[in-house]
């Protein structure tokens, strides 16, 4: 009887409702198995992480004869790969919200970007902008690297213009490095292959610079300039922005210095503070101009907001208070501050 009964009761229960025991089923093990999943999701990344700093084919001759004569395409991967590779490296990247600080770079923290630029230059020797813009990253912190990469450049180029620009920027980061008579010389290959009058002018103008006056400012504040207007990728404009924006400082400090110089003449002591040296500044303001002869914004458009602060203190290009030394009576960079410090630093 109890037989004939569930034998009933199976038989009322329709197709529908069996598809929804099979619904809910699913759903029931399907969360039941986010936990377990997230565990190995977080085990796997924390692994690719590391993966990341791993090229497991180092040789850009295996890289090319495994691509099948897609080489375009394979140097355009590995270039947007190190493109990103910096960006990353940046902590903010090369755009966007984050701030980009030049001065966090090093080696040792970036192990695979010459390796990356490497590959993606034997794939497509003719790669022209992985030669110009990874040259001005790896100058960032390895001027030997970023000439090699030039010089790997240049030995493959038989472009007029091409080779104008990569002798250029071989002059450009020898004066950067203080390296004056290769300089010179690169800069006198790059006059000799000029093609516009200008363009014969100021590399000519640079031959006589690095030749008689090694480390002038106002070259310097000219050569980045040209860098930053032709800038092939915006990595190398901000590269060029960053250095003058070290230039700016630099001419900030002077002016600031000389004031110092104009208290301790009165008061034969230098000032204790920003504080007690701010009416001084305020007072002579109008008279602070950069090496290029142009209004410093310091002291001009941005001085109620650079000197707003309670100890009078003015902010550097980057944002940070600047440093005063009253025992030295020099100024300098905060610790914090993503200004460059590689020239002519006087207040360490």
């Amino acid at each position: 009887m109890a037989t004939t009964a569930a034998s009933a009761a199976a038989s009322t229960t329709s197709p529908g409702q069996w598809r929804a025991y099979l619904y809910w089923g699913v759903v029931f093990i399907g969360l039941a198995s986010l936990y377990p999943l997230q565990v190995r999701l977080d085990a796997t990344f924390s692994r690719n992480r590391a993966i990341e700093e791993t090229l497991y084919v180092q040789s850009g001759e295996t890289v090319r004869r495994l691509s099948f004569g897609f080489d375009g395409v394979v140097s355009d991967l590995y270039w947007i790969r190190t493109v990103q590779y910096f960006g990353r490296k940046l902590g903010g990247g090369l755009t966007g919200e984050g701030a980009v600080d030049f001065s966090k770079l090093s080696r040792d923290d970036m192990p695979l970007l010459e390796p990356l630029l490497n590959i993606t230059t034997t794939v497509d020797p003719n790669f022209t902008a992985a030669y110009r813009t990874g040259a001005i990253f790896l100058a960032e912190f390895d001027y030997d690297a970023a000439l090699a990469l030039l010089r790997k450049g240049i030995a493959v180029q038989t472009d007029q213009k091409t080779l104008f620009r990569l002798w250029s920027d071989y002059g450009a980061i020898c004066w950067r490095a203080k390296r004056y008579d290769e300089c010179a010389e690169a800069y006198e290959r790059a006059s000799a292959l000029a093609i516009s009058p200008n363009d014969r002018d100021w590399t000519a103008v640079m031959v006589g610079a690095a030749k008689t006056r090694g480390g002038d400012r106002r070259t310097s504040y000219l050569l980045f300039q040209k860098l930053r207007d032709e800038a092939e990728h915006e990595g190398a404009r901000l590269s060029a922005e960053w250095r003058l924006q070290q230039l700016t400082s630099l001419d900030e400090r002077d002016f600031m210095e000389r004031m110092i110089g104009r208290f301790r003449e009165t008061y034969q002591r230098n000032p204790a503070s920003f504080a007690e040296l701010y009416p001084l500044l305020a007072a002579h303001r109008d008279e602070a101009y950069d090496t290029m002869g142009r209004p410093l914004a310091l002291f001009h458009q941005d001085f109620e907001r650079r000197f707003g602060r309670y100890d009078r203190a003015p902010l550097d290009p980057a944002g940070i208070p600047y440093r005063y030394d009253p025992v030295r009576g020099c100024v300098g960079l905060d610790a914090t501050s993503s200004v460059a410090r590689d020239l002519e630093e006087r207040c360490p």
